[in-house]
């Protein structure tokens, strides 16, 4: 069976990705970074493995002159990353954690020796934005699974991020224009809470009467979700609000985005 993938961005805009194939599953990270020996003197030409732990699917890229990669449209996951050049020992690193719509900056260092030898780093790696401006916060699942969830709204939990409030609803959750499960009516840093934007596989999910959200997805699906407040990518444009993003699973991808 094909796995079904959410994803949901709230902020301003709050984008969601529902997906039955991997070509149309919002919610990928990325990872970025330099590689580098132990002199600081970058290395060109370096194969960069990325490989997701649950089902050793990979994806490799080559390192640039300036010794940059950047390993895109990955799944929110734990992965291992590998790094091989000729004159060094394989570098390969363990438990690194992607969240949803992430870019996660993960430096390499190779030290000289065989290529049959292999320096192994088992530690999370430094969960910071380096290569964008995004201000962002995951909630990932285990708190929404703990967390009381009046409703069964996932969306209710975007309120946890610094610079959100419930916003009065002026009736955009009631009678004939209800949603259900209720409408979340979110202001993100001081926006209007119909100035938050939806999107559900790409498409826009919004009320077209009330602008508030259409109907979510359940939490028992749900993995994590990023809400993005400030500075988020262009492509989440058309609002004025937040937005986040949401991993579903089946459990696995939901995402709600703030867009100026």
């Amino acid at each position: 069976m094909r796995s079904a993938k959410i994803s949901l961005l709230l902020a301003a805009v709050v984008l969601f990705g529902l997906s039955f194939t991997s070509a149309l599953a919002q919610g990928f990270g990325t990872v970025v970074g330099t590689v580098s020996d132990s002199s600081g003197s970058v290395i060109p030409g370096a194969k960069i493995t990325v490989t997701e732990e649950g089902t050793q699917a990979s994806r490799s890229v080559v390192a640039n002159e300036q010794g940059y990669f950047v390993v895109p449209a990955l799944h929110p996951s734990t992965y291992s990353v590998s790094a091989a050049a000729p004159g060094f020992a394989v570098f390969s690193q363990k438990n690194v954690i992607l969240l949803a719509d992430q870019s996660l900056t993960l430096d390499v260092k190779m030290t000289i020796g065989q290529a049959t030898q292999t320096i192994t780093v088992d530690t999370n790696a430094l969960q910071v934005d380096t290569s964008t401006s995004t201000l962002s916060q995951v909630v990932e699942e285990k708190r929404i699974v703990d967390l009381p969830l009046n409703g069964r709204n996932p969306v209710s939990l975007a309120l946890l991020v610094p610079g959100t409030i419930q916003a009065p609803a002026n009736n955009a959750d009631q009678g004939q224009y209800k949603t259900i499960p209720v409408a979340i009516t979110v202001s993100a840093n001081g926006s209007r809470a119909n100035q938050t934007g939806f999107n559900l596989d790409g498409s826009s999910n919004n009320d077209i009467y009330t602008n508030v959200n259409q109907p979510f997805p359940f939490p028992d699906a749900l993995q994590e979700f990023s809400v993005q407040t400030s500075n988020y990518s262009a492509r989440y444009g058309g609002q004025l609000g937040s937005c986040g993003k949401r991993y579903l699973k089946v459990r696995d991808q939901f995402d709600p985005r703030r867009s100026f």
